[in-house]
């Protein structure tokens, strides 16, 4: 992904086109950069969905950034001898409370 891709990308998500982006970066070659877009992109969506007392939602778009990382993690390993980025410790936290809340 190339530098102006990856603004168009940051403008998606920085007007809140959040399901426009990560079906941008869902078409890219699956690089660590564009693992680390979509991260930040789950994540947006993890804390709409926290703001708005959807706790499954916040579960969904967090695993779902996990899910597509691990299924591409040896591309990435292979490609650039690097792994896809994880959850920043914030978002690790907020998945923790998702699930508590989630099963209470």
């Amino acid at each position: 992904m190339g530098h102006d891709e990856l603004a168009f990308v940051l403008r998606l998500r920085n007007q809140g086109e959040l399901d426009k982006a990560e079906e941008f970066l869902q078409k890219a070659e699956p690089s660590p950069t564009v693992l680390d877009e979509l991260r930040k992109t789950a994540s947006a969506k993890a804390k709409i969905a926290k703001k708005n007392g959807d706790w499954e939602a916040v579960i969904q778009h967090l695993n779902s950034y996990i899910d597509y990382a691990n299924k591409w993690r040896e591309h990435c390993i292979k490609m650039v001898n690097q792994e896809p980025p994880a959850h920043s410790d914030r978002d690790n936290k907020l998945l923790i409370e998702a699930k508590k809340k989630n099963a209470s």
